[in-house]
């Protein structure tokens, strides 16, 4: 989903379009997937949990969760993804641009103004000439939120200068943001002192403008307020002061730097190195070799981030030393930049340093807690680690560390490189490279050539790799792969290996061919394989399968007897239900059930059936549908078409219990076999209802 939401920001930038993120996760594990994987947009933390104050207030069941809405709030579209969701967006976004529009002609000054800065913003040229009209508004707010709107269009801003630095103190952030990033472009000195008086502002996003077009004129009045906000709470804004200080330069620029490069243990040190050098201080290029070696990660890994940046100094060394970090972040920059090297020796360190982080990693891709990071990390190295770790499949011993290396290969097939890396691998004089070149090739396909190699691994000793070539060789319709799984059978089935039988006979059974259903029909002479036989011939399509099956008798309705429930059964169930019924109606049973069941005259039992455990599944709300479970059903009334019936089921204890009460379609219940007949309503004995007090008394 990420690359896709990157795609739609970075598509509407100047669009009314905004994407928020709210994020479940632990915080720590929230700080590193928005690193990772670029994540711009407003993201929220909901508290670490998925019962978090926004998924509860917004009725999020299930992740992720996808609202997209409106202009005006309303959720439009749900659990859009991928194209659909782009098609919802640009539908909203259309009826948006229509609507303001033809706002342009409100009568509400408010309506009028922020209708021609967000057309402006989105870029809707077509709205260029009615924006230019209302240059002319009476309104003053008006004015200047649509020249605002037109230097966003790209319109000269010479005659909207005006405007543009009465824009400045709108009331809305945005139109603000918008004007000084506007006047910081126009390079007009004259404008410097509108930007000076913004740097007051309290919003945040406003300020980060203001500072960036201080920059942007050269604003030496502003150092001394630019110089205070380096050390401001807020991180975005102490850095692009200092990115500002670097822009203005100049002498003022420069000693402010200066001064703030004397901190040894200032926070932004690396970023004003890279000002001071931007700015013409050549000199501070020297203090990133100081940085790469600093005992903190974070300054480290912001050194090697800002060398790119550096202009003119000699980097490819520095990049060299950054191979050999602690850190794996400072060393994957490092490696991606020296990537494009030619030189022998560089290509010669990266692959030093390459073999160092797969030695590094393969302890835990042996321990199934860490093996699927550990993969994830080495995918992330790229497909040049590939041949190291094909080396390492030689050499490692543990069928864990052999099936971590697998792993982390299948996660690279997508490469064309490692593909031919893999195939490589079953000319290798080492056998277990062969078999696991094997299993890793067949899932581009069942490629014939590859079934000699997993038929001989199928059989083989070699734990997990045996296993994984018999779920492979599932895929092979040949007579040669129903000729392996059937040897496997016949070696295994003295109860050594139950997971490799097992995995045999499916794969038999997803082969679906004449030949596995005759290696399947073998086995039901072995008592102890004859069920899984059994059940995995029911499952195949082939007819060959059906005539190893006996025809199963036709079924008959199950009728009560001793073995299921007798007549002193349905007696005993019955008297049960009625007292559970008669409570209920006073108050001291269920909830709800004496208005179900009606009032106490019409509701004594009439007549009791048998359910038998493999019978129709009848639903419940107390437990798991009845189709497992023997029970008698005692009816206590008719409504339309269904009978209201109280569940009962046999207890520990040998005494009836209560289990559902349910409301069944008539033809449902009528199957089922009786054991005591309907009572006439003459021979039904009304008893007085339960009162609800006395029983507490007593």
């Amino acid at each position: 989903m990420y690359p896709h939401e990157r795609s739609l920001v970075k598509r509407l930038a100047n669009q009314p379009f905004v994407l928020i993120g709210i994020n479940s996760d632990p915080k720590a594990r929230v700080r590193t997937a928005m690193k990772k994987n670029n994540i711009t947009w407003r993201s929220f933390w909901d508290g670490g949990n998925t019962r978090g104050p926004i998924a509860s207030a917004w009725g999020v069941r299930g992740w992720p969760t996808i609202y997209v809405l409106d202009d005006r709030g309303v959720i439009r579209y749900k659990n859009v993804r991928g194209p659909k969701m782009d098609t919802a967006v640009d539908t909203l976004l259309a009826k948006t641009t229509t609507s303001l529009t033809e706002n342009l002609s409100s009568v509400k000054p408010e309506e009028r103004g922020m209708a021609a800065y967000y057309l402006g913003s989105s870029g809707v040229k077509g709205a260029k000439s009615a924006i230019t009209n209302l240059l002319e508004d009476t309104d003053p707010v008006v004015r200047q939120r649509a020249a605002t709107g037109l230097a966003l269009l790209g319109d000269k801003t010479d005659p909207l200068l005006e405007l543009l630095r009465k824009a400045t103190t709108d009331k809305n952030p945005s139109v603000q943001v918008a004007s000084l990033k506007a006047l910081g472009r126009s390079g007009d000195a004259d404008s410097a002192g509108v930007i000076v008086a913004a740097l007051g502002a309290k919003n945040t996003e406003v300020l980060v403008a203001a500072i960036g077009s201080a920059g942007d004129l050269k604003a030496t009045q502003a150092v001394d307020t630019l110089k205070t906000l380096t050390s401001h709470k807020e991180t975005a804004v102490s850095q692009a002061a200092i990115a500002s200080l670097g822009l203005v330069g100049g002498k003022a620029g420069t000693a402010a730097l200066k001064e703030l490069a004397g901190q040894p243990k200032h926070p932004g040190r690396v970023r004003i190195a890279a000002a001071l050098y931007q700015s013409g201080d050549k000199a501070s290029g020297d203090a990133f070799k100081a940085f790469l070696s600093d005992e903190t990660v974070s300054v480290r890994r912001e050194a090697i981030a800002a060398l790119a940046s550096l202009k003119g100094l000699e980097t490819q060394p520095l990049y060299v030393r950054a191979l050999a970090d602690k850190d794996a972040e400072v060393r994957n920059v490092a490696r991606k930049v020296l990537n494009k090297s030619k030189d022998p020796k560089i290509q010669k360190a990266l692959k030093d340093v390459l073999a160092l982080e797969v030695d590094d990693l393969m302890p835990k891709l042996r321990n199934r807690q860490t093996v699927v990071a550990a993969s994830r990390d080495l995918v992330a190295l790229g497909a040049d680690v590939a041949p190291l770790l094909m080396e390492r499949l030689a050499t490692e011993k543990t069928a864990a560390g052999q099936d971590g290396i697998g792993r982390t290969l299948f996660g690279m097939r997508s490469d064309k490189s490692v593909t031919r890396i893999i195939k490589d691998g079953l000319k290798n004089d080492v056998r277990v490279v062969r078999g696991w070149s094997a299993f890793l090739l067949h899932f581009n396909g069942p490629d014939p050539t590859l079934l000699p190699t997993l038929a001989e691994f199928a059989t083989s000793d070699f734990e997990l790799l045996n296993a994984h070539s018999l779920r492979a060789l599932g895929r092979y319709k040949q007579k040669k792969a129903t000729e392996a799984l059937a040897t496997v059978l016949k070696k295994k089935t003295d109860g050594a290996n139950t997971k490799l039988i097992s995995s045999a006979i499916g794969s038999l059974q997803r082969q679906d061919t004449p030949a596995a259903a005759e290696a399947l029909g073998a086995l039901l002479e072995n008592p102890k394989l004859r069920k899984q036989a059994e059940a995995a011939l029911k499952r195949m399509k082939t007819p060959a399968a059906k005539k190893f099956l006996k025809p199963s008798a036709p079924s008959k309705s199950p009728t009560p007897s001793a073995g299921s429930a007798s007549i002193k059964d349905a007696q005993a169930a019955k008297e049960a239900a009625e007292t559970f019924v008669d409570l209920s109606q006073s108050g001291l049973g269920l909830k709800g059930v004496g208005k179900a069941l009606g009032k106490p005259a019409e509701t004594k039992a009439t007549e009791v059936r048998v359910h038998s455990a493999g019978g129709k599944r009848l639903p419940s709300r107390f437990g798991p549908p009845l189709g497992k479970k023997n029970a008698l059903l005692v009816k206590f009334r008719s409504v339309k078409a269904n009978v209201i019936v109280v569940v009962m089921t046999k207890k520990a204890n040998g005494k009836y219990g209560w289990w559902d009460v349910l409301s069944l379609p008539k033809s449902d219940f009528e199957k089922l076999p009786k054991l005591l007949p309907a009572s006439s309503a003459k021979d039904v004995k009304v008893k007085k209802a339960v009162k609800a007090k006395k029983l507490r008394t007593r």
